[in-house]
């Protein structure tokens, strides 16, 4: 029972942390050039919220769950069948988008693609570009993710190790949350979201039924209360009201990650769960070329104003989502192989 819960707001949880990823890279806001006033100040404040304010917990959704994914019955010697199963969920979906990524990167720089689709890099024919697009998403700039996650499952025997005993796994939490103040990359992993990932792990083999089993509703009410105080910290600081260095900026977001995930009790216990909801990797994948097509052809052929600019803020991503769930349920309908394939599950 407390799996069947875990794994049904995982996959809520995991749709919702894809919308906020789609609303991040909205950018209908950089299409216009638009002079301030009612409604651009309006559209200002939507993105703005969306984006970098309850937003940004979406990216260390994933990893969290990813970590107390691969962590919830880690033993050294199911390694070899966890790293299987990774291969068929993410190695090769990465690599078949990152080809896809590299044959469009062609397409847009040797056919009048640039004119519909903004914001894509142009090809330049040499061996390191056909590599890098290849293994490390140089024309696919979202699957960055997906890079730093596979990284961490081939680390996966280390991170047991440094979770071992909970006051180990604590002193190299602390490590983890003060190491972007040094370094940014290794392994061209972003160091940054690191903790969280490891946070999902300790989680995953020391906490795993306080992760998996609805709290009460009093504790949801109070994580919710927090959720909203750090949602509201973030837009501070996104207007500069206040300052926020990497270290706190990264505890305000495990705080609101954690209070993200039980306040979410307060209605997963009774929400149904739809099918569509199981589609947030084929949005992931394909969600930048969407969005970037509908946000021009919609600049393109309306009027050039400041209500147009809110409707395109608006419209784009939501349509965004709705014709990808459609292609991809029907694609799971009618090609189930390849859907598996491309998007690593059934």
């Amino acid at each position: 029972m407390q799996l069947t819960y875990y794994w049904k707001k995982k996959t809520i949880l995991s749709f919702v942390a894809i919308i906020l990823v789609v609303i991040i890279h909205n950018s209908a806001i950089n299409q216009y050039n638009i002079s301030p006033d009612f409604f651009t100040n309006l559209t200002t404040f939507i993105h703005n919220f969306f984006a970098y304010g309850i937003s940004a917990i979406a990216v260390p959704i994933f990893f969290f769950i990813s970590g107390i994914s691969m962590f919830r019955n880690y033993r050294p010697n199911l390694y070899p069948q966890k790293l299987k199963s990774r291969i068929k969920t993410l190695l090769i979906p990465y690599l078949i988008w990152n080809i896809v990524g590299l044959l469009l990167a062609i397409l847009y720089t040797y056919t009048p693609l640039s004119s519909i689709i903004s914001g894509r890099e142009f090809f330049e024919p040499t061996i390191k570009n056909i590599l890098e697009g290849i293994f490390l998403y140089k024309y696919n700039f979202q699957f960055w993710f997906l890079y730093d996650l596979i990284i961490f499952v081939i680390l996966a025997p280390i991170f047991n190790i440094m979770i071992s005993k909970k006051w180990l796994g604590i002193i190299f939490g602390v490590i983890f949350l003060i190491l972007p103040n040094f370094f940014n990359s290794f392994l061209n992993v972003n160091l940054y979201f690191i903790i969280f990932y490891f946070l999902g792990c300790f989680m995953g083999k020391h906490y795993l039924k306080l992760f998996t089993s609805p709290v009460t509703r009093k504790t949801a009410l109070i994580a919710t209360v927090c959720l909203i105080l750090t949602v509201i910290i973030k837009l501070l600081s996104v207007y500069n009201i206040l300052q926020l260095d990497t270290i706190p900026s990264l505890i305000v977001l495990i705080i609101m990650l954690i209070s993200a995930w039980f306040s979410t009790d307060l209605f997963i216990p009774s929400l149904k769960q739809h099918k569509f909801t199981n589609e947030f990797f084929p949005i992931y994948a394909l969600h930048t070329y969407f969005l970037a097509t509908i946000i021009k052809l919609i600049y393109l052929f309306t009027p050039k104003t400041s209500l147009m600019l809110l409707i395109n803020e608006l419209i784009s991503p939501t349509l965004t989502i709705i014709i990808i769930i459609v292609l991809a349920r029907f694609w799971h309908q009618k090609l189930p192989k390849s859907y598996q394939l491309m998007f690593g599950r059934k």
